[in-house]
């Protein structure tokens, strides 16, 4: 995080940004080689369906025991605000909201959140350490002393926040260093399948989520409102922002978020700079990272094993794998703008070279293309450093008459409008153990609440085509 404006602004703390719900979203692209051969090529917002697999194949209490890794806790839909004009939680679709008091009441101001979002404040508490601090322990901890921390956070290679010197003009006030372990079957299933026996060639190529977004902010006298807007988003590589800025509440001088003072105060008309990269970034160095960290390159951890008796795979060596794969297709400017008065009917064809295709899902994001944020007009929803997005999508929006075709056969005998339960029905397909016969063992993420408000996917289970005389 950089000042890039022209007035002093505060230095940052360690929850005034935190990362977006699900690590995986920080790789854009995946490509696999095997002995020389591409098995799986890439394309652009593939990857987005590692939110889908995610929502669909995990339980609560994996995200208790696992979430921290993953940086996945889910965020909420309550939390979720709009707006065409710079404000405490950013212009355009936000859900950064992190204030929160001991004794926490519910918001009945329509146009103001109902809540924090507590997905997100669990990301930011799962942030690194401060170290290096010219004042306080990391923690506030002696075993982290302040003259030590940062050589401690080196040694562990787990990752630290370096608040800025100062926050003068062309100042960096602060840097986030995050340690990211990344499982390869949530980023492909086809990890699932590849026996690593003998000595594989496996080569893998992850284009990573790069580039930058300038935030314009505003503040008058301590203790007044403060104001940000998104003024744009560069991506230098990938399609979406993995991080997100908290909001800039104030209440009182005990009640006031993170990033209120960061922005600090007689701000109007400054701006800050939020990067984002592997190793390095447009903001840090790679020789600053190596600072906080042990190694500047990634690490790639594979379990080879090899069998005693070999003589199965010489007499038959052929293995067939069959497995997953998706492809995506962005569809833009189809249904109108998000208001009835706009909303329009679209039909839209998919690449028909694929087959045996298991299921269809519709992901719909806000259009940008008018009226979304105060100047940062056409950045897409998934790109702004103050929403939910991808792993949630546009809130409130609605398909009516949902129909797949595949091939010339609908996938629905009678054309849908589509509700929580037609997609309670289909989703419970895809990932649900015993297809979700049985209550007792269960899982998935998201119920009636949440689809029907920030995460309203539309899937199709396409593996069985409806039949007029079919049961």
């Amino acid at each position: 995080m950089k000042n890039t404006g022209a007035n002093a602004t505060g230095v940052a703390n360690r929850y005034a940004l935190g990362m977006k719900c699900n690590i995986a979203s920080i790789v854009d692209e995946v490509k696999v080689y095997l002995n020389g051969k591409s098995i799986i090529t890439p394309s652009e917002y593939k990857q987005m369906w590692s939110n889908v697999r995610a929502i669909a194949e995990l339980t609560t209490a994996e995200v208790e025991k696992h979430g921290a890794d993953m940086h996945l806790f889910p965020d909420d839909w309550e939390s979720e605000k709009n707006s065409t004009s710079a404000n405490a939680y950013g212009d355009g679709y936000s859900n950064n909201n992190l204030y929160g008091s001991p004794s926490v009441s519910l918001n009945q101001t329509t146009l103001e959140h109902s809540k924090p979002n507590t997905g997100f404040v669990r990301r930011v508490l799962n942030n690194p350490p401060e170290v290096a601090s010219a004042t306080t322990n990391s923690h506030g901890w002696p075993t982290l002393n302040k003259t030590t921390s940062q050589a401690i956070a080196q040694m562990r290679g787990a990752g630290a926040l370096k608040a800025g010197a100062d926050g003068n003009v062309g100042s960096t006030i602060g840097e986030w260093f995050y340690m990211l372990k990344i499982c390869l079957v949530d980023l492909h299933l086809i990890f699932n399948e590849i026996d690593l026996v003998g000595n594989p060639q496996l080569k893998l190529e992850l284009k990573v989520q790069t580039g930058y977004s300038d935030i314009a902010v505003g503040g008058a006298a301590a203790g007044a409102a403060h104001a940000m807007s998104l003024t744009s988003t560069t991506l230098v590589a990938g399609s979406i922002c993995p991080v997100k800025v908290g909001s800039v509440n104030f209440v009182s001088a005990t009640q006031a978020d993170p990033m209120y003072s960061v922005i600090g105060t007689n701000m109007s008309g400054s701006t800050i700079r939020v990067a984002w990269g592997a190793i390095h970034n447009a903001i840090t160095t790679i020789a600053t990272a190596g600072s906080y960290y042990p190694f500047t390159q990634s690490r790639l951890l594979l379990p080879f094993y090899d069998i005693a008796n070999p003589t199965a795979i010489v007499s038959k060596p052929m293995k067939t794998i069959k497995y997953l794969d998706c492809y995506s297709q962005m569809i833009e400017d189809q249904a109108g703008i998000g208001i009835i008065t706009s909303n329009k009917t679209f039909s839209v064809q998919v690449a028909s070279s694929h087959k045996n295709v298991k299921y269809v899902s519709v992901i719909p994001f806000a259009n940008t293309k008018s009226g979304n944020y105060a100047t940062a007009i056409t950045t897409p929803q998934y790109a702004s450093p103050f929403d939910s997005a991808p792993w949630t999508c546009h809130p409130g929006s609605s398909i009516r008459d949902f129909q797949v075709q595949v091939g010339n056969k609908n996938v629905f005998q009678d054309v849908h409008s589509y509700d929580w339960m037609t997609f309670y029905d289909e989703f419970s397909k895809i990932g649900a153990v015993n297809g979700d016969l049985s209550r007792e063992i269960s899982n998935g993420l998201i119920g009636i609440d949440k689809w029907q408000t920030a995460q309203r996917i539309l899937v199709a289970d396409c593996s069985r085509i409806s039949e007029v005389d079919v049961p």
